[in-house]
């Protein structure tokens, strides 16, 4: 009790401060929402909770208040760059409280544009990858799932011309971030990067899209040192020093390099690339005139080289988005997606039996990684697509329903991924009835498990087939947003639950 008292008083410092400030801050926005997560399970249902930045619990019966304060600029680029220095910032506090009662801050950065360049530091909503952010299921390498990483970031914002005409345009980010630490290694560091290309001149119908983006996780150290195998070296540090961090942003194998890469007690991951790399290649067609827009996607997953041999080519993200520009009322916006993560390759893992058939290696075993045991993780929320989910999240299933009749069943982190083979299918609508602005999800996945439990257990052959239904409502009351939220699973890697989340918000 006197938890959830501390928590109330924070957030209720940070909403009085933020109604006394507007004097001072000209041009700030402040906001506060309060309301309820309820369910008929002991969690939230999927779509109430998925893509929520890490401000939904996991847990259902949450009262939450949340609060926000922000200066924006034309980080949209709806105007054209000016050649002066321009200022902003935002923080958001929330607090759920409930039986484990949590407070956050979402967001909290301050960040500089001159011209087409943009710099910040600090923790920020963001979703990387070609996709329709509005409606996806999830861009598959950064969705928008777990709390934002904190970091720096240096980035063209928009679509920058390369040359005058405008046929060619480029944007992107160069990013360094910290994990903090986890499960099994302190102290560790991101690196993110990101560049995309657009095809054609803004006031053309026909415009084509290309890039990729990278993300590693790398540095910090083991919380239990070890000894590595190959060098018998006692690995106390990973690699972080300026030469680790130029094979991490180059992604060089060691292995190429003709060395077994380790200095002191410091381990190089062996004949492997440091730290743990993954992302998209991403492609986009769109198509306009004044009365549709048509946008066509695809995002293609790599992660250990199985991408480049097209090995995995039958995994990723394919989408198009179809928006009706000039409807006020009825249907606006129609999202078709399928996501499809259960080839990886195929079942046999790289190592020596595949070092001379490149193109049989497998078992990417996607966002996990031997090295760093959380995962492709922050805060024990998946940062990529919520359908490759740890245990913890999988509030359908037990272990044993997951390996079979393996003896002894093995001791299981409840916080690593154990179903990351997925094909997922999803329809999303964007309409509006009056005054009231309705968002429908509608996903049905296959969820078939990992291939492998470490290097010892193969999973026994599941599927799971899940349906999660979201249907949201928004409408203005005089000052005040309304928005309810009403999510349904069925049972199977979910419990079967039927949830609502009603916030109620005030901008000033």
């Amino acid at each position: 009790m006197m938890k959830c008292k501390v928590v109330m008083y924070v957030i209720l410092c940070c909403c009085c401060h933020a109604a006394l400030a507007q004097d001072v801050f000209k041009g700030t926005k402040y906001a506060l929402e309060a309301g309820a997560f309820v369910s008929t399970g002991q969690s939230n249902p999927f779509w109430l909770r998925s893509n929520q930045y890490g401000e939904a619990p996991l847990e259902s019966q949450v009262f939450a208040l949340r609060a926000e304060a922000r200066k924006e600029y034309d980080s949209l680029g709806l105007t054209a760059p000016k050649r002066k220095l321009l200022l902003g910032y935002g923080a958001r506090a929330v607090a759920n409280i409930g039986e484990n009662s949590r407070f956050l801050l979402s967001e909290i950065y301050g960040k500089v544009r001159y011209g087409a360049f943009e710099f910040y530091a600090g923790r920020r909503k963001e979703i990387v990858g070609l996709v329709d952010s509005t409606l996806s299921l999830g861009s598959y390498s950064w969705s928008g799932n777990a709390l934002p990483i904190p970091k720096i970031q240096i980035a063209l914002l928009n679509y920058t011309p390369l040359f005058k005409n405008g046929l060619i345009s480029v944007k992107g980010s160069f990013a360094h971030g910290w994990f903090g630490s986890g499960d099994s290694t302190r102290k560790y560091f991101l690196h993110q990067k990101s560049v995309y290309f657009r095809l054609g001149k803004p006031d053309w119908r026909l415009k084509f899209y290309a890039g990729i983006n990278h993300q590693v996780q790398w540095g910090g150290s083991p919380k239990v040192p070890f000894i590595q195998g190959g060098t018998n070296a006692l690995i106390t540090n990973y690699g972080s020093n300026l030469e680790a961090y130029i094979h991490v942003a180059t992604g060089i194998s060691l292995q190429s390099l003709g060395y077994y890469k380790k200095t002191g007690n410091v381990s190089g991951e062996g004949g492997n690339r440091l730290g743990n790399h993954l992302g998209t290649v991403d492609l986009g067609l769109e198509y306009e005139n004044d009365a549709v827009k048509w946008f066509f996607y695809r995002q293609s997953i790599y992660e250990d080289g199985t991408l480049f041999v097209l090995s995995n080519i039958e995994d990723g993200l394919l989408g198009v988005s179809l928006s009706l520009k000039e409807a006020n009322q009825g249907i606006k916006k129609i999202v078709l997606e399928y996501l499809n993560t259960s080839d990886q390759g195929g079942n046999l893992q790289s190592g020596n039996q595949t070092a001379f058939i490149p193109e049989l290696r497998g078992g990417d075993d996607y966002f996990n990684n031997g090295t760093y045991e959380e995962g492709w993780t922050y805060k024990k929320q998946t940062i990529g697509t919520p359908f490759i989910m740890p245990l913890s999240a999988s509030t359908g299933v037990k272990l044993p329903d997951l390996i079979g009749s393996f003896k002894p069943t093995p001791v299981i982190n409840p916080d690593l991924i154990i179903n990351n083979r997925v094909k997922a299918w999803m329809i999303g609508i964007h309409s509006k009835i009056s005054r009231v602005t309705l968002l429908t999800r509608v996903s049905y996945s296959q969820n078939l498990g990992k291939y492998f439990l470490y290097s010892r257990v193969l999973l026994a052959p599941i599927q799971l087939n899940q349906l999660s239904i979201q249907q949201q409502f928004s409408f203005s009351l005089k000052k005040y947003t309304v928005n309810a939220m009403i999510g349904y699973d069925t049972a199977a890697i979910l419990e079967k639950n039927v949830g609502l989340n009603l916030m109620v918000r005030r901008v000033f």
